[in-house]
């Protein structure tokens, strides 16, 4: 079991449509180079080792999340061939026993596989229309944590919690 954080049915769309034109864009300027982008699921951000099943618990108390937002598509900088990620950085904002911190998770949305010599993502760069996108940061205003099961192609999402960011706005 993993600590995770998902998103709603309405964001998790947003980030689906964007990662689909992402990786579209990306094949299709690298066609014939021997690299290619395929698109990884669940779009949940998933807690590092580094951080413990106590502290991931803490992070999320009541009312301590203040803001919680997505930032613009990036890759991982080690480009190793066939282990590079391409994520969407998720920041979260919390108040934690009067102390103001952030914390960033990844939400991977496509992994690169790689049959050229040579090629990796490093050479790529976000086509104009993507990196000018006014759409990040993209606030969230409420997701949920929980407990992920991941099998073959199946997963599943246990022990479930709301969490709503605490400056998120009600319009009437």
């Amino acid at each position: 079991m993993m600590n995770v954080i998902a998103l709603q049915k309405d964001n998790e769309l947003f980030i689906c449509n964007y990662a689909r034109a992402f990786i579209e864009n990306f094949n299709r300027e690298n066609l014939g180079k021997g690299i290619s982008l395929f698109p990884s699921f669940p779009l949940w951000a998933f807690a590092e080792d580094s951080i413990s099943d106590e502290q991931f618990n803490s992070i999320f108390k009541s009312r301590s999340v203040k803001k919680a937002f997505i930032g613009k598509a990036s890759f991982t900088e080690s480009c190793i061939p066939g282990q590079e990620e391409f994520f969407f950085p998720f920041f979260i904002e919390t108040d934690l026993e009067k102390e103001s911190r952030t914390f960033e998770f990844k939400i991977i949305f496509a992994k690169m596989q790689n049959a050229g010599a040579g090629t990796d993502a490093c050479d790529f760069t976000l086509p104009k229309e993507l990196a000018e996108s006014k759409k990040f940061p993209l606030s969230i205003k409420s997701f949920r944590t929980g407990n992920a099961l991941i099998k073959d192609n199946a997963w599943s999402l246990f022990d479930e919690k709301w969490i709503r960011s605490s400056e998120c706005k009600i319009l009437p």
